[in-house]
Formats: structure tokens, C-alpha cells, sequence
């Protein structure tokens, strides 16, 4: 009788701490086929908003000139370009030009110029025309620096991922934070975005071939990508422990019995 209630146990645990890998198979209900007639669309442009950071670079032939139009003076030649750092957030900081609260960016010698609800290309094609007034041999280059995304819960290296591609797929995002754990569940992960409303949620499927039509397939800077644990995740983690606690509830029936006797 013991052995079967410990047998029970120990079976109970197992069943609901292990998943199949159906259920942490991405875009399941697609064949080939299916997956070449739901090819995504191309993302939207990104519009340029307040607080968001831009890069802008200034080049000519002449290292003195350049200085002038750089925020950060750098021995800047037109053959050799020497570019500064903008890995890190602290680098794209202070290299950077932040959006304000009337949309425009300062710039030295130019002034204010305005950007917002802009793409980056249009951007940069403002700044090239306003420079055109004060030059006649120059390169005008504009990156947008701030395009970072936030991922937390069931990643295997949940963190801020920065993207410097004119766009990024949740897929991608996911892949670049090591994909989920097994502990996560596919079809409720959750996009959090930030709107001119204010934040507005949306659910993610990525067992689904839904997830292709998404209005969040396409990331936007800023987005947070929740991934929520099953809600056997606590009995997973405890695997361990439970165990040795039958193992030891075992051990002493054992000891029981053969005292009986």
C-alpha cells in the first residue's frame, strides 16, 4: 500500500514538471507551404519621437570643419573616417542627440532643427538640406540609437537588447535573449508598447502561424516582451527537493516495516 501512494507521488511530479516538445514548438500549425503564403509585410517606417536618440554625423575632407559640426571634436578625416564609440549606453549618451520636448535636435552651427514625425531617412535628408547651406562637399549620416528593448521573465538572458537595424522581429528579439525556458508558455506572451495614449498590451501566440499577421511581429523601440511562467513552475524547481523528501519518507517505511517483523 506504502509503495504505491509513494509510487503515485513520485509520478504526480513528474507529469507536471515536464513538458513535451509540442509545447515549446514556435509557429506549430504551419507547413512549408503555409510559411512562403504568410510571409509577414514590411514593416512601417519608424516615426522619430520626443526623447528618442539620434546619431548625426557631419563629414567632410577637412578634420577642422568636421569638429565644428561634432559634438564630440574627433580627429575625423573624410578618407579615413574615425567614428566614435556607440555600443554602449553611456557612449550613445553623450554622441547622441536627444529628440526634445518640442521635437527638434541642437546641432553645432546648424541650431535646431526639427525631427519629429519624421523617418530616420527623411531626418537625415533634413539635416543633408540644412548643412547644404553652410557646405558644399559633405556626408550627412543619421542612426537612431535608442531602439532598445526590454525583455524579462522565461528568457534564457532576459535583459536590454539594442538593435541598430531599421527593424527587429519579436522571433529575432526572442532568439537574441536565447529563446524561452521551459518553463514559459508560448501562447501568452505579452508586448507591452508605448503609444501617444499611453501603454497598450498585446498578446503573443508563437505556437501560432497568427503571429505572422501581428501588429507586433515588427518591434518598435522601447516595446517590453513579457514572457509568464507555467503555473507548474514552482513544482518543477522543487523537483529536487520533493524527491529527497520521498526518498526519505521511503527509506523510513522501509525501517518501519522491517521492525515489524
Amino acid at each position: 500500500m506504502h509503495k504505491k501512494i509513494i509510487f503515485t507521488l513520485f509520478l504526480t511530479i513528474a507529469l507536471l514538471s515536464c513538458k513535451t516538445s509540442k509545447d515549446l514548438t514556435y509557429l506549430k500549425d504551419m507547413n512549408d507551404q503555409e510559411l512562403q503564403d504568410h510571409l509577414p509585410q514590411k514593416p512601417a517606417e519608424y516615426r522619430i519621437k520626443q526623447n528618442d536618440n539620434l546619431y548625426v554625423k557631419i563629414i567632410t575632407q577637412n578634420a577642422e570643419v568636421n569638429n565644428l559640426f561634432s559634438l564630440n571634436p574627433t580627429t575625423t578625416t573624410y578618407a579615413g573616417t574615425q567614428q566614435q564609440s556607440v555600443s554602449d549606453p553611456s557612449s550613445q549618451f553623450i554622441n547622441g542627440n536627444i529628440v526634445d520636448q518640442k521635437g527638434e535636435i541642437t546641432l553645432p552651427i546648424l541650431g535646431k532643427v526639427k525631427v519629429e514625425g519624421l523617418t530616420v531617412p527623411e531626418a537625415q535628408d533634413t539635416i543633408n538640406k540644412t548643412a547644404g547651406e553652410y557646405l558644399k562637399e559633405y556626408i550627412v549620416q543619421v542612426r537612431l540609437m535608442s531602439f532598445k528593448i526590454t525583455m524579462l521573465g522565461e528568457f534564457r538572458s532576459p535583459g536590454v537588447l539594442y538593435n541598430y537595424n531599421n527593424y527587429i522581429t519579436v522571433l529575432e528579439a526572442i532568439s537574441r535573449a536565447g529563446g524561452v525556458t521551459d518553463f514559459s508558455i508560448l501562447n501568452k506572451i505579452m508586448v507591452i508598447r508605448t503609444t501617444p495614449m499611453g501603454y497598450k498590451s498585446f498578446k503573443v501566440d508563437l505556437s501560432s502561424k497568427k503571429l505572422l499577421a501581428s501588429e507586433v511581429f515588427y518591434l518598435q523601440p522601447d516595446d517590453l516582451i513579457y514572457a509568464g511562467p507555467d503555473k507548474n513552475k514552482n513544482i518543477s524547481l522543487n523537483a529536487t527537493t520533493y524527491s529527497m523528501l520521498l526518498s526519505s519518507i521511503t527509506t523510513l517505511l522501509v525501517i518501519m516495516q522491517f521492525f515489524r517483523r
